[in-house]
């Protein structure tokens, strides 16, 4: 219906809402008999349609009616439940409800109004099927549109006019007071109901296409809506059901495509047709198309953005377990070379169409004579070319040899046939007739598909099974999952007998066939990933190492182009230190490679950068080596600091990019580059400080959240992602080396690990799971460290830790604040903070001390057996004298200063050692320091309020602990009385205690000394000093907090 023809019938029925007579067709005098007013109950009844509308109106304004209003009112009714869904039996509907509207105004349109809206309501989903939930949607989506018809010519566009609201549906009856307009909340209802099936989308869709003049700001729609903010409030709703819909339609298609992605997966894995995951496949794919359809209309309506629906995954040939039909495929790209040249690939493609021998060989039902079979087979067994099989292809058809008995003879035939040249021949002939040997075909492939599955796990070799299975795939033949499963079989089985040499033949006829064909091309490269992961399996042995790389070039062939390319020659002395490095580590002693090392042309860049590489990547090595590598470095490093540096710095470069990456193709690197780094940190190359920064790096990366929320999952670092507790666990099982440094900090790591373990997806898999006991268990031995049970307790104990190493610092600030005596704290808590300082770098000392220690003890074993190993070369080898008597010249000299450094490097640490005091001394010294002072504190109380005797010379003791006498400038309360007295007579006195130890007691007594005596003076400045350098301190300490 128009606009023009909208807005003139809601003038007209808007008058009739007030009382007017405005029914244009209306007689003087109309007709009450009751055979006239039946049959117009008669018609209404029967529906609304354009075909009965100009009987129906004839009626209505010739017939009474009045006697029979409450029966036209529920035939009306029952007529629009009827209405087809067509736009001019829809334009009919509302022609003939506006002409009773005009006639009967208020006691025709209230009844009706009430009880059509009570179709509007909505049962619960599970109460319902599947079949009446569709039916009811299909109905909705015609009600909708009647009723917003309705409501646009002034009919339906009010709940004001209706005197019972008790009648109203209830989903009408809670929002009579927000005032909406009725069309929106029947809107609202309608469109939630069912939506995770998709349905109420269709009701969406129909309303925009329908009604695009409700969506417009300004047209000619503005004069006849009643309610002005019915535009906006429908933009609002639709708006945000399409961005719904859309973000729907993006999961349910991330979802259909993993699950036909595990549908594959279990195929392949099986071997066999199963039915898993199509299930909810079936049941999700419906779902899907609704919302996508949904979604793209809506948003191309409202000018969004379309959702992003990535569907190159579909299920066909690859999903669905059957074989499929030939196809003639072209269009490759160049790189994409599938067939050798043109011919082979008409050969496998291009194949003759026999549809109408086929049809006339249906019609010809008669049996085929004998000596007509016997002469095809025999031509069969002699046929040698790509036509003469084709013609016996029509032969077969044509001569109507096709029946049980033929079909079983043909398969009998093919397993029979010894001739293994021909099975692609025979191969083309299934293909051929593919369309019409259903049957046949599943039974040959089932016996193929036997026979190959028992030569997996055997030690027997079929080559003509192999190469018939081959040949088929290559006509496509076979399902996918078939093929797939036996590729994937031989890879994980190759130490079987046998499977390598099987999966060889395979390779040979399908390798590149497999890599390049669109329809097989990402399986087959998930099983070359495969195939190189296995090869680096250390059980294998090294002929079937050889034998696998065989297999990769088969795949892979290298091209002309790169064979004939000039490729980089390495000279002997870097062929040398590659086979030195890669596949000899650990067959010579540390101190030989180190020495064959240190005779490499430092100054050649070629060859440096030669063994930069070899020293940086310690994946291509055996993991069992990588120790060895570690130590090596260690000892270059005495000569060769700044390559050592580099090579470290490029480890922790290359540390910090595989996280950035986070490609698991890359997952083994990973894990042999920080087992390096911890080695290198065993042999005291690495910092603590460095070492746990980066096991913090590996642990918080990805990770910005706080409390709660610190590891919190994201697409860097996903909760079922347990890659990281390899890496972590990989270090701490290699951790050997202990410092002191490490050992105060690594507690805390191992709380912040075993939290983060607990923010994974639970449980863990069992090799996680072992990786992580394994680890821990060790520090539970070693440290004491006590496992938490679950997420909560752990994060009790990680919040408890944290506050207890921040509590020693806290305390310190109250006690400097708060300082009891008051008089001289600067001179106290100076002397405390330098101890601190002192004792942390004594720390640092005697690890540097430590490692340097070991070093220099590995530096002369190591030297000792190169003195061996020279001594015995000098031996042997008489034409290498002079060359032995130089490198032992230069060893000696090496040794003088070598032995000058142990003597001071012993030196530094036995002094180093008698300052060092145990636990427990330390704990006696702090009890008796608190001792002290509180026997002072009581001893300044008890003479606060004597006199002060002066000039007394104060003596100054050595040590608190063993001395008699201890001078301690303290400013006491009444020395700042006394101060006050004599501020005008100069010069000023300050107030010192005087402590006189005699045995186990303890006097003080307090003494005034002149400002101006030189030892006065310097105590004076040096506590200002000391003050003002405190509050520095205490400035920057709780800017940092506070920032």
């Amino acid at each position: 219906m128009d606009d023009d023809r909208r807005l003139e019938l809601s003038e007209l029925n808007t008058r009739a809402w007030n009382g007017e007579e405005v029914f244009p067709l209306k007689q003087a005098k109309l007709d009450s008999s009751i055979k006239r007013n039946t049959g117009f109950i008669k018609k209404l009844k029967l529906g609304i349609t354009k075909d009965s509308k100009a009987s129906l109106l004839k009626d209505l304004s010739e017939v009474s009616l009045e006697k029979y209003l409450s029966e036209i009112i529920n035939t009306a009714d029952e007529g629009l439940q009827n209405v087809p869904n067509r736009n001019d039996d829809v334009a009919a509907v509302v022609e003939v409800i506006s002409g009773l509207h005009q006639r009967f105004n208020t006691r025709f349109t209230c009844e009706l109004m009430t009880l059509f809206l009570n179709h509007f309501t909505c049962p619960q989903e599970d109460s319902i099927s599947e079949k009446e939930a569709f039916t009811r949607v299909n109905k909705l989506r015609t009600n909708i549109r009647i009723f917003t018809e309705l409501y646009l010519v002034g009919i339906f566009n009010s709940l004001d006019h209706i005197t019972s609201k008790d009648a109203l549906p209830a989903f009408l009856r809670k929002r009579l007071a927000s005032k909406e307009s009725v069309l929106v909340i029947i809107l609202k209802e309608v469109l939630s109901f069912n939506f995770s099936n998709g349905l109420s989308s269709s009701i969406a869709t129909l309303f925009v296409k329908k009604f695009p003049q409700l969506f417009e700001e300004s047209n000619l729609a503005d004069k006849y809506i009643h309610d002005k903010d019915l535009k906006h409030s429908l933009q609002v709703i639709f708006k945000k059901f399409t961005e719904v819909v859309s973000t729907k339609a993006v999961h349910l298609n991330k979802r259909t495509k993993k699950l036909i992605k595990e549908h594959q997966k279990c195929q392949i894995r099986t071997g066999k047709e199963t039915d898993d995951f199509l299930e909810e496949y079936n049941v999700t794919l419906p779902q899907y198309e609704k919302f996508k359809s949904a979604a793209l209309v809506l948003t191309e309506f409202f000018k969004l953005d379309p959702p992003e629906l990535n569907e190159d995954v579909e299920p066909q040939e690859d999903e669905v377990p059957k074989p499929s039909v030939i196809t003639n495929a072209t269009g490759l790209s160049p790189g994409q070379k599938v067939w050798e040249n043109d011919e082979v690939r008409k050969f496998y493609e291009v194949l003759p169409n026999i549809d109408q021998l086929h049809d006339q060989s249906l019609k010809n039902n008669i049996d085929p004579a004998g000596d007509k079979v016997n002469n095809f087979f025999k031509e069969l067994e002699e046929a040698d070319t790509k036509e003469a099989i084709d013609h016996l292809s029509v032969v077969y058809w044509s001569e109507n040899l096709d029946n049980k008995a033929t079909r079983k003879r043909l398969m009998r035939f093919f397993i029979e046939n010894k001739d293994w040249s021909k099975l692609r021949l025979y191969s083309r002939f299934f293909a051929t007739n593919s369309k019409y040997f259903h049957e046949l075909i599943e039974e040959f492939v089932n016996y193929v598909d036997s026979g190959f599955r028992s030569q997996l796990h055997s030690s027997k070799i079929n080559v003509k099974n192999i190469i018939f299975f081959s040949e088929m795939v290559k006509f496509m033949q076979l399902p996918v999952y078939l093929i797939f499963h036996k590729i994937r079989t031989l890879i994980i089985n190759l130490h079987v007998p046998n499977n390598i040499e099987i999966l060889t033949v395979v390779f040979e006829h399908l390798g590149i066939f497999l890599i390049n064909k669109p329809e097989y091309k990402a399986h087959m490269e998930k099983m070359m990933a495969l195939l190189k992961e296995k090869k680096r399996d250390r059980q294998l042995s090294i002929n079937l190492k050889g034998a696998m790389d065989n297999l990769i070039t088969l795949v892979y062939p290298p091209s002309i182009k790169s064979l004939n390319a000039s490729t980089k020659e390495l000279s002997p002395e870097q062929q040398f230190y590659h086979i030195l490095i890669k596949r000899e580590l650990q067959s010579f002693e540390i101190g030989r490679v180190v020495k064959l090392l240190r005779r490499a042309h430092w100054k050649d860049k070629t060859v440096t950068d030669t063994l930069f590489d070899l020293f940086v990547r310690p994946e291509e090595l055996s993991y069992q080596n990588i120790s060895i590598l570690a130590k090596v470095l260690s000892e270059l490093y005495k000569y060769q600091r700044n390559f050592v540096i580099d090579c470290i710095d490029e480890l922790l470069e290359k540390i910090e990019r595989g996280l950035e990456l986070n490609d698991f193709t890359h997952s083994m690197h990973r894990v042999a580059e920080v087992r390096y780094l911890t080695e290198l940190y065993n042999f005291a190359l690495v910092k603590p400080n460095v070492l746990l920064d980066t096991m913090y790096l590996i642990l918080k990366y990805g990770h910005n959240g706080k409390g709660s929320y610190l590891f919190s999952p994201n697409d860097i670092d996903e909760a079922d992602n347990y890659f990281k507790i390899q890496l972590l666990s990989t270090m701490l099982l290699n951790l050997r080396r202990n410092t002191s440094l490490l050992s105060k900090k690594l507690p805390l790591y191992l709380r912040f690990y075993e939290y983060y373990t607990f923010t994974k997806e639970q449980p863990l898999p069992q090799e996680a799971l072992f990786n992580l006991q394994t680890s821990l268990q060790k520090y539970v031995d070693q440290d004491g460290f006590e496992r938490s049970s679950n997420l909560q307790e752990s994060a009790v104990r990680l919040t408890s830790m944290v506050k207890s190493l921040s509590g020693p610092d806290d305390a310190k600030k109250e006690t400097s604040s708060a300082d009891l005596t008051k008089t001289n704290s600067g001179a106290d808590s100076s002397d405390d903070e330098s101890d601190h300082e002192q004792d942390d770098e004594d720390e640092e000392e005697l690890s540097g001390v430590d490692d340097t220690v070991e070093d220099m003890d590995e530096e002369a074993e190591g030297e000792e057996d190169e003195s061996d190993e020279d001594d015995e070369e000098s031996e042997d080898d008489e034409d290498g004298d002079d060359e032995d008597a130089e490198s032992e010249d230069e060893d000696d000299s090496y040794k003088d200063v070598v032995a000058d450094r142990d003597i001071e490097q012993k030196r530094m640490y036995d002094e180093y050692q008698a300052k060092l005091k145990d636990d427990n001394e330390r704990k006696m010294e702090d009890e008796l320091e608190q001792q002290l002072q509180k026997m002072m504190q009581d001893s300044m109380e008890s003479r606060k309020n004597e006199k002060i005797a002066t000039a007394k010379i104060p003596l100054v003791g050595a040590n608190k602990s063993n001395s008699n006498a201890v001078a301690e400038p303290v400013r006491t309360e009444s020395s700042e009385q006394e101060k006050s007295q004599v501020e005008s007579q100069p010069p000023k006195r300050v107030a010192f205690t005087f402590l006189n130890k005699s045995g186990k007691k303890t006097q003080s007594r307090t003494l005034r000394l002149p400002s101006n005596v030189d030892f006065v003076s310097g105590v004076l400045e040096e506590e200002e000093r000391l003050k003002s350098e405190r509050e520095k301190i205490k400035n920057i300490v709780l800017q940092r907090a506070y920032d």
